[in-house]
């Protein structure tokens, strides 16, 4: 057995290693498993933004209630000295009148604070109801991820005796492989999930370049390492 026959051998045994683990990671279970997984990722981002929300919007309540009860206090306090200005025998019309434009300046104020205190009420309450619903969906996504995952686990469980196996070709055709020829074959494969191709039609199996005849035939001596001059993979017969 040469080198490159020897490199064939332990590429082929990672083929089989590879579709062994493939039909795992792509089984409907856990294809529908990483699709769970995404949506828990997507609901629990949306947790967290609506409870980020929630605490900043009720300390803006806490703020609001407050500002708002003092204005309150301000306007009775106006109210009372208009009281006590109208009974007044010394109070002009142009100071009732000040009195008076500032005091519906206060009400208005008090209007747009009652308005601000009322929006962000309402959107606490909406945002709360938006929280329950999304962890109620969580909450039952997560169980049915929990019951799926136990499913994967088993599937890798029955199929891990056929794996183990086949890394323990791999492993054996590995030892045959000359050290240089392992390096090639690992940078190739770093940029080429099938990092050797078969000459075909004089073509590059990899890439379907046509090859030229004096590569084909080195390829078909077999006494070296060819490697296509487009795609860089390494050449076979």
């Amino acid at each position: 057995m040469n080198k490159l026959e020897a490199l064939l051998r332990y590429h082929e045994a990672e083929l089989a290693l590879d579709r062994l683990e493939s039909r795992v990671k792509t089984s409907p279970e856990r294809q529908k498993l990483n699709k769970l997984y995404g949506f828990l990722s997507e609901q629990q981002t949306q947790i967290n933004g609506i409870r980020a929300q929630l605490e900043l919007r009720n300390a803006n309540v806490t703020k609001l209630a407050s500002h708002f009860e003092e204005l309150q206090k301000q306007y009775e306090l106006e109210l009372s000295e208009i009281a006590i200005m109208e009974n007044d025998e010394q109070c002009t019309a142009a100071e009732m009148a000040e009195s008076r434009r500032a005091l519906e300046a206060l009400l208005e104020q008090i209007t747009a604070e009652r308005r601000d205190l009322y929006d962000t009420l309402s959107w606490i309450e909406n945002a709360t109801n938006d929280y329950k619903e999304t962890y109620a969906r969580a909450g039952k996504a997560k169980k049915e991820y929990d019951e799926l995952r136990a499913q994967c686990d088993d599937l890798l469980k029955a199929a891990q005796p056929e794996i183990d196996a086949a890394k323990a070709v791999v492993d054996s055709a590995k030892k045959d492989v000359d050290e240089e020829l392992l390096k090639k074959y690992t940078f190739v494969k770093s940029h080429h999930a099938v990092p050797i191709a078969k000459v075909e039609n004089n073509q590059c199996s990899g890439c379907n370049m046509s090859l030229p005849t004096a590569v084909v035939k080195r390829v078909s001596s077999g006494l070296e390492l060819v490697e296509c001059e487009n795609c860089g993979r390494i050449l076979y017969t």
